[in-house]
């Protein structure tokens, strides 16, 4: 007879795998390798694949379609991912997803088709989405209870610097020929080399999930929704921040550090709040974070048309943005073990997918609807929309798990 599902798993209440120390200290190093490589391929294919296709005069709209469907692949495969995971074992298909992620990538230079490349992109979404769901699982139940939201933080981080590193590949490989197909193919291989540090007893997830994907969206909306508002935020600034800053009255070179100081601040704060997380209520942390952020974006238009304060508050923003990520994921990983912990790691990917894929229209909509104010006003309105559910939240009692 299983527990219901608004309490803890019954196997292991406080962990998911049953590992020692030093157990632990693998897996978790491992999983951060391996999900850290796949965000700088990442950061690598993104802008490659962009630029060849404008090379073959694609127009934007069409291009931006193939990239979406990269989310469309996510959602479609993560649901079935916990029940994969647990016939075939973790490590079985992180290993699988890692070599069908490196031949993707030779095959977009073999096969030089947009309508290739289309269902190509479609299935590494779906891939790279396994790689996340199962390499958070990882870290989420390997992690020591008491320092989890610190290690959800050093996790995000290098997620971060991954992602800010993979672009200065292409000053080194070059955006033509087969080099940074190649490159970025191996780079991904290499993830391969941290899984012979996990041991048989992170290999398989122990147990059923006791109901579907989505149900843990219900259960966990203050942890789940985070990952929305974390992927509509982000991705909605990096593809819309530059525009607002041209129409700003600043000049290219401007526009593009606003991007920066944003992902300064994302990578600044990991830490220092997840450090936080693990001594209050997670849920009163998120509601905090929302709240200042969603007042910060407000802010946006008071500095004017004068440029430092702009990025600054940008930077505080960027960085309560993405801590958003790590505390709801810390939350999510108090609330489950076992095969629910995956369910609920898919469900927080799925819907971080949602916000990549919805956040750069709504952004954008706001801009030719405000003009220079349409951004920070979106952005405070998916802020405090997220902080009235956790509030909503808070109000309902203590949180269970």
């Amino acid at each position: 007879m299983t527990a219901p599902l608004d309490q803890p798993s019954p196997d292991l209440p406080s962990a998911a795998l049953p590992l020692n120390r030093g157990e632990r200290l693998r897996v978790i190093l491992s999983a951060v390798a391996i999900v850290t490589l796949v965000g700088v391929s990442l950061s690598v294919s993104g802008p490659l694949l962009a630029l060849e296709m404008e090379r073959w005069g694609t127009p934007s709209t069409l291009a931006g379609l193939t990239a979406t469907l990269a989310g469309v692949g996510n959602l479609m495969f993560v649901p079935f991912v916990p029940r994969i995971a647990s016939r075939f074992g973790v490590k079985a298909l992180v290993a699988t997803m890692l070599l069908l992620s490196s031949a993707l990538h030779l095959a977009f230079w073999a096969m030089p088709y947009l309508w290739v490349w289309a269902a190509f992109r479609f299935v590494l979404g779906a891939s790279i989405g396994t790689l996340f769901v199962l390499s958070e699982y990882w870290i989420s139940a390997a992690a020591d209870p008491q320092r989890r939201g610190f290690i959800m933080g050093a996790y995000a981080t290098a997620l971060a610097l991954g992602f800010a590193i993979g672009p200065l590949m292409l000053t080194v490989t070059g955006t033509q020929g087969v080099l940074p197909y190649a490159a970025t193919a191996a780079l991904i291989l290499t993830g391969l080399l941290p899984l012979t540090l996990i041991g048989p007893n992170a290999a398989s997830v122990h147990g059923s999930p006791r109901a579907s994907v989505l149900s843990y969206v219900r259960l966990a909306p203050a942890a789940t929704l985070a990952a929305l508002t974390v992927g509509a935020i982000e991705i909605g600034a990096f593809t819309q921040l530059p525009v607002h800053g041209l129409r700003m009255g600043w000049p290219e070179a401007s526009a593009a550090i606003l991007v920066s100081a944003f992902a300064i601040g994302n990578v600044l704060f990991q830490m220092p709040i997840g450090w936080l997380a693990d001594r209050i209520d997670r849920r009163k942390i998120l509601l905090v974070m929302s709240v200042t952020a969603a007042c910060l974006a407000a802010s946006l238009p008071l500095t004017g048309a004068v440029f430092w304060p702009h990025a600054a508050l940008l930077m505080l923003l960027g960085g309560l943005v993405g801590a958003l990520y790590t505390v709801g994921l810390a939350h999510l990983s108090a609330r489950f073990a076992n095969a629910d912990l995956v369910s609920a790691n898919a469900a927080f990917v799925m819907l971080y997918s949602v916000g990549q894929m919805t956040g750069p229209p709504l952004l954008g909509a706001g801009l030719d609807i405000a003009g220079v104010y349409g951004v920070p006003a979106a952005m405070a309105l998916v802020l405090g929309l997220y902080g009235a559910v956790v509030a909503s939240r808070l109000r309902a009692g203590p949180a269970r798990g």
